[in-house]
């Protein structure tokens, strides 16, 4: 009768240390009916801080086909595979946790590996940035045209506008068609702190329902010769507010 025999891998390192590579699954030690089985071993983990609301990580375990349950901020536990991906709360007071264990062929769970990390809200600490297009042309004496607007949010998190205002410049380019005398501006009209939101990395045309855009009108004045605006533009701009 002969007795079964196991491969084994080696390789010798640099300074005469012996080095074992691999071994054979039938190499590994059986674990007793019972017994805890070994802790996973996180080996890439989210940033710390991140300010990222996606994140991975991934761990290795000593024994292949060992099964996995995880909790991310201290909720429940739930099966999961290396790597991992979850978003958070972003909204979370405190540091973000992780933690992951191993499941034994017996249903006997290992201890939990657990590591913890910030969330650094990368636009609240900038300021939350939004951007407003927007332009209209042949314009009337005496007649309000409405300037279509496109509100872009360029972040990974959605932003609630709570304020637009159009600006003009003093004069018309090539100048001439003075826009304090010429001109009239209706701001935008927000019906309210949540009437315009802006979800993350999209845009939103305006008007929309609960906001009214910006409207231009050329003055219709009959004292005032207003050949000089004939051909002229301004260049508009915009400024506004926001949060979360």
């Amino acid at each position: 009768m002969t007795t079964p025999t196991s491969t084994r891998q080696t390789a010798l390192g640099l300074f005469g240390v012996l080095v074992v590579l691999a071994t054979s699954a039938d190499t590994l030690p059986a674990v007793a009916p019972g017994t805890r089985p070994a802790a996973p071993v996180l080996t890439s983990v989210p940033a710390d801080p991140t300010s990222s609301v996606t994140n991975t990580a991934t761990w290795t375990h000593p024994r292949p086909g060992t099964r996995f349950r995880c909790s991310t901020d201290d909720r429940g536990w739930f099966p999961c595979t290396s790597p991992l991906t979850w978003a958070l709360d972003p909204t979370r007071a405190g540091r973000h946790r992780l933690s992951v264990l191993a499941v034994g062929p017996s249903g006997r769970e290992s201890t939990a590996v657990t590591y913890s990390f910030s969330y650094r809200d990368a636009l609240r600490a900038s300021g939350l940035r939004f951007t407003v297009t927007g332009g209209v042309g042949d314009l009337t004496p005496g007649v309000w045209r409405q300037v279509p607007v496109r509100v872009t949010n360029p972040g990974p998190v959605a932003v609630r506008v709570t304020a637009l205002e159009l600006h003009l410049p003093a004069d018309s380019t090539p100048p001439g068609c003075k826009a304090a005398t010429n001109l009239e501006v209706r701001q935008p009209r927000l019906a309210g702190p949540d009437a315009l939101v802006v979800p993350a990395r999209s845009t939103v045309t305006l008007p929309a329902p609960g906001v009214a855009t910006a409207a231009i009108r050329l003055r219709d004045l009959a004292t005032v010769n207003q050949d000089a605006c004939k051909s002229k533009s301004f260049a508009l701009t915009w400024s506004g507010t926001a949060r979360q």
